[in-house]
């Protein structure tokens, strides 16, 4: 086996470790049963493990993790979510940040012109 061959392989392998690391830390996340310290030391190692090997972040936990402050986002103890006009407003208590989801009102019409 060769040089080239071998980092190709470590290389799937460092990827194969990663994902696995995200799906691990993701079940972390979501298990209510959890202590709320370990879950929210889960979401940090999410975000870092992520950037780190240049992974998205899973698509399950996307909404819920902060993206300033990398703290676990949890309605009505530290986020607030508001809906306005169709549009998910998430504000971020810890930090301050507000990030919205969805188009609002009128991101899914149609010209009515055709």
């Amino acid at each position: 086996m060769g040089r080239r061959n071998a980092r190709s392989n470590a290389k799937k392998q460092r990827k194969e470790n990663a994902i696995a690391a995200q799906l691990h830390l993701s079940s972390v996340i979501s298990d209510a049963s959890m202590p709320m310290l370990v879950r929210k030391n889960a979401a940090k190692h999410l975000v870092k493990t992520s950037s780190r090997n240049r992974l998205p972040l899973p698509v399950s936990q996307r909404h819920w993790i902060c993206r300033k402050c990398t703290s676990l986002l949890i309605p009505g103890t530290n986020s607030r979510v508001r809906i306005r006009d169709g549009q998910r407003i998430l504000t971020c208590l810890n930090c301050g940040q507000i990030r919205r989801h969805g188009g609002g009102p009128k991101s899914h019409r149609r010209n009515r012109d055709e």
